[in-house]
Order: C-alpha cells, then structure tokens, then sequence
C-alpha cells in the first residue's frame, strides 16, 4: 500500500483546503494502490503520454531514485489521438514476454468523459482491455486525464469534477486502480494560478506538466514518498518546481484515496 496513509488526515486536509471541494471527486474510489510495488509497467495511451518528454520515462527514473537497490522497466504503447478501442492490447502484453507486465495503465482520449458517447465508448474499450490484461496476469490501472486548461474552446471550470467523476466511476466498475493526475494538476493550478502545465494548445502537458504526472504515479504506486525525490531531468526541472510539484502529487493524492 502507498505512502498517502503516512500523515493522511493532514494532507487530505491540506489539499481540500486549498482547492476546495469543488475539484474532488464526489466518487469515492474503492481500488487501492498495489499491496506490492510494481516493477514492470506498461504506458498504453496516446499524445499525452509522450509529450513532455514522456511521462513514463519520467516516472521510471523516480522510482530508480526513489529504490535504487530495485529493478524497473517501464514500456510506453502510444497512438496519436487514439482511443482506448484502437489499442492493440494483446500484441502490447505480448511483447512484455514471459515475465508480462505487473500493471499497465491505461489513458483515454481527452474528451471520454465529456460526452455520453464517448464514455460509452470508454466503458466497452475498458471492459475488454481490463479483462485481457487480468487474463495475461497484470493489474490494470487508470490515468486520469487534467482537464483542459482555461482559453481551450472546450474549457469549463467543472471538467476537473466530471473528468475525475468518470474515471473513478469506471475503476470502481471494472476494478481498476484510477492514478489521480487531474486532481493533481488542479491543484497545482490552485496553488500556484501562474504555472504553465499545459502546452499553447491548451491540452498537452509541457515538461512541467509530464513530470506532475510521472510524480503523481510515484506518489500512487509506491510505499515511499515521492516528496524530496532527487530527480530533475538532469536539472531541467528547477529545485524549487520539483518540489513543489512532488509535494502536490503527493498531497493530491492523499486527498484522492481519502475522501
């Protein structure tokens, strides 16, 4: 189980506090983080997963940091605007070979919460990738997509709710652990208004963006707190921002699993 029971009540409250209720879930997500810490994983999503120099290669290397003494392999699968029903799953899982992948996480279009249509096309595409992923002897997780940010034609200051609201709904559904990165990157936005996390398209995440989400993975998957976690990108990620990004992944989440 993850770090987010160390000192739950004070980081619940600190985050609530200063987002506001507004930006949490109103479902409260019944999947744990893994009693065991995943060392193979596999990224099966789309642009918003290489952007940013890659989340998961973000995430791997703070996890190295984070155990040095373990062994990690991180994999990234990704279409360009796909969807879920476009991933060729079986031939993903197959190149993790006999040893397979302890959890692969799974990221929707950006819109697949903001339409009946397209969350019903989110629900049947989950259904099948979970189901083949539980077969094959993995777990099975969400990415919780951030909310567009404000100046993108499809922003509303209620998508952070809607977007965590479905996502949390399908991982209660289908028994999926759901990774709580657009709670993190409102709060981010709440506490720090002028932080550039999304590209000039609104949408896509800058490197600051990538290194939030790779920190709130950490922070959801592993016992140790990804707070004072040395990674930077060899100094491309500022002292100052990585700490701050690393205390709101964790405080993010905290909130998320403890509502």
């Amino acid at each position: 189980m993850t770090g987010f029971f160390r000192m739950t009540a004070v980081l619940a409250l600190a985050g609530l506090s200063t987002l506001g209720s507004q930006a949490f879930a109103q479902a409260r997500p019944e999947v744990l983080p893994p009693s065991e810490a995943p060392a193979r994983v596999l990224f099966v999503g789309n642009s918003y997963f290489y952007y940013g120099d890659s989340l998961h290669n973000h995430a791997v290397r703070m996890a190295r940091a984070l155990y040095p003494e373990r062994d990690f392999s991180y994999k990234l699968a990704a279409i360009s605007g796909g969807y879920l029903d476009q991933q060729p799953i079986d031939a993903y899982l197959d190149l993790g070979g006999a040893k397979g992948y302890d959890l692969v996480i799974l990221q929707g279009n950006s819109g697949a919460m903001l339409s009946e249509d397209k969350h019903q096309r989110f629900a049947d595409a989950a259904d099948h990738l979970v189901a083949r992923i539980t077969e094959r002897g993995g777990e099975a997780a969400f990415y919780m997509t951030p909310a567009y940010a404000e100046g993108h034609k499809r922003y509303d200051p209620e998508m952070t709710e809607l977007i965590s609201d479905g996502y949390t709904g399908e991982g209660n559904r289908v028994g999926a652990l759901v990774i709580p990165t657009g709670e993190a990157f409102a709060l981010a936005k709440a506490r720090r208004p002028e932080i550039a996390l999304h590209k000039s398209d609104n949408s896509h995440p800058t490197l600051l963006g990538s290194y939030l989400g790779a920190a709130t993975i950490v922070a959801t998957l592993y016992d140790d707190s990804v707070v004072g976690n040395p990674y930077t990108y060899e100094g491309a990620i500022s002292d100052e921002d990585a700490a701050f990004l690393q205390q709101v992944a964790e405080d993010a989440v905290a909130a998320y699993f403890n509502q």
